[in-house]
């Protein structure tokens, strides 16, 4: 497993425990959940696996590549998540009548939509090195 892909699965780590902790405090803090994705501070910790070690090469093309793809499929997933949660929300509360937006719905979206980014590029990097063929 090479630095890209340990860093792809702290990555993805790192934001599902973010989501999990947010979700779990919800029933106790309320609103103040969000405080939980506080965790996605330990994102940067990925970076840790890119020291140098003597001349060794840490990326090569094909980790280029991989990575330009998962922040391709990553920011799609969050622009798609935001697209769709704001076209829901704006016809529930066209619906229920009340023809608002409450904001900690939407402090609650950013949150989630930045889960939804950080955790997709994760996923997408993990599922695109498992997918090469590797070399014998």
């Amino acid at each position: 497993m090479n630095a890209n892909e340990k860093a792809a699965w702290t990555e993805l780590i790192v934001s599902l425990a973010a989501c999990g902790v947010a979700l779990a405090l919800a029933p106790f803090l309320g609103n103040a959940a969000t405080s939980g994705f506080a965790l996605l501070g330990l994102l940067p910790l990925s970076w840790l696996f890119f020291r140098r070690r003597g001349g060794e090469v840490m990326t090569d093309e094909r980790d280029d590549e991989i990575d330009r793809r998962a922040k391709y499929l990553s920011a799609l997933a969050g622009w798609f998540t935001l697209l769709l949660a704001v076209i829901g929300l704006t016809m529930w509360s066209n619906f229920a009548g009340d023809h608002t937006v409450r904001t900690w719905v939407l402090n609650w979206l950013v949150w989630v939509q930045f889960v939804v980014v950080c955790g997709g590029h994760g996923l997408a990097s993990v599922v695109l090195y498992r997918r090469q063929a590797h070399a014998a």
